[in-house]
């Protein structure tokens, strides 16, 4: 394995462990649930 391959996959995880850090915080805001619920419901 490169050294630039395990650059990029280091990469990679960091990007997607931030993108899920990210989203679990909106989680815990309860104006934001509250919204997403809203949307969900303007569906049906």
């Amino acid at each position: 394995m490169s050294m630039a391959h395990l650059l990029a996959r280091t990469a990679a995880w960091s990007i997607a462990l931030a993108a899920l850090a990210g989203v679990f915080m909106m989680y815990l805001q309860p104006e934001f649930m509250v919204g997403l619920a809203n949307q969900v419901w303007a569906c049906f």
